[in-house]
């Protein structure tokens, strides 16, 4: 018993066809626009500096994912040329993240925001990332562009040429486990940070496994993820500790549906 095999829909508008993916990675930016911006109006942050930070990181995301692409996964390239850095070869979700987080990072740097201010800032971008790559990556389901190796195992697909493992689907079906999961979890308030640091660490133990059903595996980036969660909830831990006073620090500052 494996998953059935379903082949991409054609989607049609007039005499042009769509393709699922191009969709989905629409949905996908809007839908991490409306998030961001909604999360903001609740936890009182400015929406208009919001939408700005956004923008900032979603350029920064797509060049990451672009470059990552071209000079990590495309590195059988024996020469590069200023032409080759042009020419589209695809997206990586790996710069991706990378470039959009040290986006956001100049971008609260060059407003000259506290620690915590910028803890807070990225951490609702960063409760809203699973939701959002989650639809992306049903677009990446929809197409089959991420098979990996051969099985039979009940997570496979049973796809014509033979069953093998759906890597955008498995990714799928996990991001929207950690989507419902930091909706729960924001059912009570949590430390400026939480989730920036509960997501890389979840995500990256995720690559790292995911790497087994890979058909050429790279462990780099689930490493460098989980180890940035980790230090994210030390720094967090650390900083919310009573101060001698008694007090806790202003790290402790929650964020949370009113």
């Amino acid at each position: 018993v494996m998953i059935p095999y379903i082949p991409e829909p054609a989607i049609r508008v007039g005499s042009r066809s769509l393709s699922p993916f191009a969709i989905t990675a629409v949905a996908a930016v809007l839908t991490s626009l409306w998030g961001i911006l909604r999360r903001s109006h609740k936890l009182g942050v400015s929406v208009e500096e919001m939408f700005r930070l956004w923008f900032f990181m979603y350029i920064g995301a797509m060049v990451g994912a672009h470059l990552y692409k071209v000079l990590v996964d495309d590195n059988a390239h024996s020469t590069l040329d200023f032409a080759t850095l042009l020419r589209y070869h695809g997206l990586s979700s790996a710069g991706a993240f990378s470039g959009g987080l040290c986006a956001g990072l100049i971008w609260c740097g060059y407003k000259r925001l506290s620690a915590i201010e910028i803890l807070r800032r990225v951490d609702i971008a960063a409760f809203v990332i699973p939701l959002a790559f989650m639809i992306g990556r049903l677009g990446c389901a929809l197409t089959h562009d991420h098979i990996g190796r051969a099985s039979s195992s009940w997570l496979a697909v049973d796809f014509p040429t033979g069953p093998s493992f759906d890597l955008g689907l498995i990714e799928f079906l996990f991001l929207a486990g950690v989507a419902i999961l930091f909706y729960l979890l924001d059912l009570r308030p949590r430390p400026a940070g939480f989730y920036l640091g509960s997501f890389g660490i979840l995500y990256g133990a995720f690559r790292l496994w995911l790497n087994a059903l890979r058909t050429e595996p790279e462990y780099v980036y689930g490493m460098a993820s989980v180890v940035t969660g980790i230090c994210i909830c030390v720094v967090i831990g650390l900083r919310s500790q009573p101060s001698r006073d008694g007090k806790a620090s202003r790290a402790s500052v929650t964020s949370h549906r009113p």
